[in-house]
């Protein structure tokens, strides 16, 4: 059932299976424990961007894009729609591989064959824009369906988890509510909740806020604070919420024609003499810049 859904899901094309269900043999494990690989404590990993160029045709989307994320950090990437944002979160997780440049994590690279393929050394997982929850299934078979497919966990162990990441985004008891009946901000936790139900050492968000309305956008920022709290994970958000953005990272940068045009804490950002970024601050913040 739960293979079948993922095949006729028109949203995932692969994605999915790709970000959520990429796990290796490397880190499988035998015997008859409760799970067969160790989803206890997460590791940050650290990320560093080396040059990165992307064309579509004669589009240059991205611009030697240089950039280093700290192991544990949450890093938000900001900027106005068009910039390059999504295309750089794909390149991180290998959804596209650049013309020129290479994106290291802990420092080996992820598009050099000659070192292979090194997701093996960490988990990641991603949080879509749309959510891409599947219909078909109830809360609580969306949270634990990478665990049932990959058969990770024994099943009492599996409802553990479901009732754990569920709890942990605020959502205890929902379980057994279809996915029509969430809200637009239930639907972004139970999102994360799937994501979290991996334990990712790495973990993305596409434009989390996108369609939420600012209390809503409140609540989501709040529980992300919170599981930074209890993950040692890297997180990074690509968003064009400035507020957003302000209030959960640690680091920002900001992306405006392809390229990185600062890097800093939120005060530093706020407080930017680039024109551009206090343009993008002036406009997103008091309504169109006046003369």
């Amino acid at each position: 059932m739960f293979l079948q859904s993922l095949m006729n899901h028109k949203k995932a094309n692969g994605l999915f299976d790709k970000l959520m269900h990429g796990l290796t043999g490397s880190i499988l494990q035998s015997g008859e424990s409760e799970c067969r690989i160790d989803l206890g404590e997460t590791r940050g990993v650290g990320i560093r961007v080396d040059g990165l160029n992307k064309f579509y045709s004669d589009h240059h989307v991205l611009k030697d894009i240089r950039l280093e994320i700290l192991a544990g950090e949450t890093f938000c990437i900001i900027g106005p729609s068009g910039t390059g944002k999504s295309v750089l979160l794909k390149h991180i997780v290998k959804l596209e591989i650049p013309d020129s440049g290479e994106i290291y994590i802990d420092d080996h690279p992820m598009f050099n064959p000659q070192h292979g393929d090194i997701a093996k050394d960490y988990r990641y997982s991603m949080v879509f824009q749309s959510s891409a929850l599947f219909n078909s299934l109830t809360v609580g078979e969306n949270v634990g369906l990478w665990l049932r497919e990959k058969r990770i966990c024994k099943e009492a162990r599996i409802r553990e988890i479901i009732r754990e990441k569920l709890a942990l985004v605020g959502l205890e008891g929902t379980e057994d509510l279809r996915t029509d009946e969430l809200s637009g901000g239930m639907k972004k936790r139970v999102a994360i909740a799937r994501s979290l139900a991996m334990n990712p050492d790495l973990i993305l968000y596409d434009e989390p806020t996108a369609e939420l309305d600012p209390v809503t956008t409140d609540e989501l920022a709040n529980t992300i604070l919170k599981l930074k709290e209890t993950t040692k994970n890297t997180t990074v958000i690509v968003t064009h919420d400035l507020n957003f953005a302000l209030y959960i990272s640690d680091r920002i940068a900001m992306m405006h024609d392809g390229k990185i045009i600062e890097i800093g804490t939120p005060l530093e950002i706020k407080n930017s003499q680039n024109p551009i970024v206090k343009g993008f601050i002036y406009t997103t913040t008091k309504g169109i810049k006046g003369e």
